[in-house]
């Protein structure tokens, strides 16, 4: 029986639509030239060349494995030297002496015979003079460019100053020759640090120079700008930038290893103990960063997906973010400043209220889990606390007081009363004790 003829064109046309859907198909996509194993290899090695490149990327960030800098000149590091009291001095007055016209705005820095103090409010003004610890009188004097807000800073036998105008200058400690100086792009923020042959300078850019040439061993553009004085322990610098985020820096060469961010308004200076380091600020806050920290290259990433799923009530609470160790809040106070740190305690200060004479506290926290053990109130806010012997912590005020207390309970044995107001912490070495007010008169305690 014949078959019906629109039947058969209507199966032969949609066979050769079929053909048609499939030739245009293999033509477009190269099915017959490309064999698909083909495209799986070539997948297969882009995803592994992505591996590679994102494990090489992490081994970079989180390993330092670019060659090493060639060592420096020297192995000098700041001068420390703490003043081992027999007993705590009495309000007895060794010496008095009055620098003409100097004003001063930072401590007095004792080494071995001599002291070291910057005067000056004004470019005409700005000059450092050595005196001699046993009589006050002047060893030398040395005229400044411009104004330095920071001590000076010395290493064995030379001497560091840090000026407003950007400018580091190395003098001979003992005759105040100038040895070289260095022009950073800006302000300085805080005195050098100089730590095995080198010194480093915070500014909008973070310097390493060798500390007896002068020569730059590395820069590194500091993101936002360097809001705090460095920090330095165990090999690696630390600063807060203006963006309130806390940044560690490799020492030897200048490679950034962490970012932490900072919730509450920060002191500009840093304290750094071994492997900790101690951020204070406004509302009384004290927090403990694990220095020693390094990113993992995409944690923040992960992290921050993980914290807004949490907050959608997707997934668990985070942990604790890395490098965190511990917080304390619960003080009393407006402000808080860390001074020093021994074994077993942090000792911190505590400004009660932003007004003029205000009373404050001194604070003694644990360093492994930053409880309170020991609290002590004062006349007015602390403006400094010294390690002095075995047993004693010597808290200076901006009123003017002297408070000899026990490092382990905060009792107080006695205190002296200056009779000046002081602008600046005073200056501890040589068994001996040298506060400054701002007129110019320094006095050395016995």
């Amino acid at each position: 029986m014949p078959r019906n003829s629109k039947s058969q064109n209507y199966h032969l046309s949609n066979a050769f639509s079929s053909q048609l859907i499939v030739r245009s198909w293999v033509m477009s996509t190269g099915f017959r030239k490309n064999n698909p194993f083909k495209s799986l290899i070539t997948y297969t090695l882009f995803f592994g060349i992505f591996t590679i490149a994102v494990a090489l990327h992490s081994a970079w960030t989180y390993y330092d494995i670019s060659l090493p800098l060639s060592s420096p000149s020297s192995n000098v590091s700041s001068y420390h030297e703490t003043s081992e009291f027999r007993e705590f001095p009495e309000h007895a007055t060794k010496w008095t002496a009055v620098i003409s016209n100097g004003k001063i705005i930072a401590s007095p820095v004792l080494v071995e015979d001599a002291i070291y103090v910057v005067v000056g409010r004004t470019s005409g003004e700005g000059r450092i003079q050595a005196m001699s610890s046993w009589d006050g009188s002047i060893l030398w004097d040395h005229s400044l460019s411009g104004v330095s807000d920071f001590s000076p800073v010395v290493a064995e036998d030379v001497i560091f100053i840090s000026l407003r105008s950007g400018l580091l200058v190395a003098l001979d400690r003992h005759n105040g020759k100038e040895l070289w100086s260095f022009q950073a792009e800006s302000f300085i923020n805080g005195p050098p640090i100089v730590e095995d042959g080198v010194i480093y300078l915070a500014a909008v850019k973070i310097y390493a120079l060798d500390a007896v040439t002068g020569e730059v061993r590395w820069t590194r553009k500091a993101p936002k700008d360097v809001s705090s004085h460095l920090a330095l322990s165990q090999g690696v610098l630390a600063f807060v930038g203006f963006d309130g985020v806390l940044r560690l820096f490799d020492a030897d060469k200048g490679k950034p290893k962490f970012e932490y961010p900072i919730w509450f308004p920060f002191s500009d200076q840093l304290l750094a103990t071994k492997s900790l380091l101690i951020v204070t600020g406004g509302g009384a806050n004290i927090h403990a960063i694990d220095i020693r920290s390094v990113d993992i290259p995409y944690e923040r990433a992960m992290r921050s997906v993980w914290e807004r799923l949490w907050l959608w009530g997707m997934a668990p609470s985070p942990t604790v973010p890395r490098g965190y160790l511990w917080h304390n809040g619960t003080l009393q106070g407006v402000e808080a400043k860390a001074f020093v740190a021994d074994g077993n305690f942090v000792y911190v200060g505590i400004e009660d209220a932003k007004v003029p004479d205000s009373s404050g506290q001194i604070v003694a926290l644990d360093l492994s889990d930053g409880q309170v053990r020991w609290r002590t109130f004062l006349d007015s806010f602390p403006i400094s606390a010294h390690l002095v012997g075995q047993e004693g912590l010597l808290v200076a005020t901006s009123a003017g007081h002297l408070h000899f207390l026990s490092k382990s309970s905060g009792f107080q044995s006695h205190h002296v009363e200056l009779g000046l107001k002081l602008v600046a912490p005073p200056g501890l070495g040589h068994n001996q004790l040298v506060v400054a007010d701002n007129s110019g008169t320094i006095r050395s305690l016995k």
